[in-house]
């Protein structure tokens, strides 16, 4: 109770109107996730559900730029009708929100987890340490941590804990921002510099991204580790994998596994062509991967650029199931610090759009 409080008072302070949010949203979820236990067999409460989840975070995150879209028609549609709606305030954290909630639903209809009390679901949704900006963890990890009504206290915990947020200030604070002293004023005003400037900028905001984000999760994974909550990793080495596949299971984890678990599989049960499977799949959940970062056409852009790249590493990867000697080859460390730079290189390329 104590942390739920603490969390409360924390979306409070810095943004009121989550409250409301966090708090109507938890009420819905956890009373659809009761009548999805009660009743299995009927597959549209866990429709309803979701759809009434991500409803929320389109009405929140993403009115404005479809109402742009369709807008932008006109210069194709003569006389195509216009909209216009007030931008709405966005709450803090509800990408975050929406996505556990929707996690929380599948998996009662998974049958990997029961719903549980409702303020262990409550604390799950609104704890302050991982709702900005994640990890996204999944109430199936984070039920049982919480279910008992003390959590104990060790000083293992507060000690790995306080470790985690020092090397996470240290990456964010040192690393990240003073990478952004620099090479912020590169893009803001491109065209002052050569295009080598530009690349070494580029390259910049590769690392300064990385540092950013990672060190962000250490501080998050630290901070719960202080009140005896252990919170999945979410950055693992993801500059070192040698393919764009691994880069993925390396780098923001929590979102790839959520994005693996939640939209490729279903996408990949719609049909079994291989065309789908191995094109369309990867490069429509990537586009929406890239849209759940942000409200613009350069998210999706980003998305999809990594959702070819995946097309392009699952044909390679066919290619060498059915070519022995290719597959010997690339066994070879040559190939394999080859695969790393290459795939940096790639990587980097796509945050541009990004950027």
């Amino acid at each position: 109770m104590i942390l739920i409080l603490a969390s409360f008072g924390y979306l409070y302070l810095v943004d009121p109107k989550s409250v409301i949010v966090v708090v109507s949203l938890s009420v819905f979820s956890y009373l659809a996730g009761l009548l999805i236990k009660r009743y299995p067999d009927r597959a549209i409460i866990h429709t309803l559900g979701v759809i009434s989840v991500l409803g929320v975070l389109i009405l929140f995150k993403y009115l404005g730029f479809l109402v742009g879209a369709i807008n932008s028609l006109d210069a194709f549609i003569k006389g195509f009708p216009q909209f216009n709606i007030a931008k709405l305030i966005l709450p803090l954290g509800i990408s975050y929100i929406a996505f556990k909630h929707v996690s929380y639903l599948t998996d009662i209809k998974w049958g990997l987890v029961k719903p549980g009390r409702f303020f262990d679901f409550l604390l799950y949704s609104s704890l302050f340490t991982i709702f900005v900006a994640g990890p996204i963890e999944r109430f199936e990890r984070f039920k049982p941590q919480v279910e008992r009504n003390k959590i104990p206290f060790a000083w293992a915990d507060f000690e790995y804990g306080f470790m985690r947020i020092v090397f996470g200030m240290f990456k964010k604070l040192v690393i990240a921002d003073w990478l952004g002293f620099f090479i912020n004023p590169i893009w803001h005003a491109p065209h002052h510099y050569s295009q080598w400037i530009r690349l070494l900028a580029l390259v910049g905001y590769s690392f300064q991204i990385y540092f950013d984000f990672a060190g962000y999760s250490d501080m998050a994974i630290g901070s719960s580790r202080l009140f005896g909550i252990r919170i999945m990793e979410n950055f693992a080495n993801p500059y070192l994998a040698p393919n764009i596949s691994q880069f993925w299971r390396r780098w923001h984890i929590s979102l790839s596994d959520w994005i693996r678990d939640y939209l490729f599989f279903p996408l990949s049960g719609l049909s079994s062509s291989k065309i789908w499977l191995i094109v369309f799949v990867p490069v429509i959940a990537m586009a929406l991967c890239g849209l759940w970062h942000g409200a613009a056409w350069t998210f999706i852009f980003w998305g999809i650029w990594h959702g070819l790249g995946l097309v392009a590493y699952q044909i390679w990867s066919n290619t060498k199931r059915k070519n022995k000697a290719l597959a010997k080859a690339t066994k070879s460390p040559w190939f394999l610090y080859s695969g790393i730079i290459m795939n940096f290189c790639f990587v980097t390329l796509g945050w541009w759009w990004f950027r």
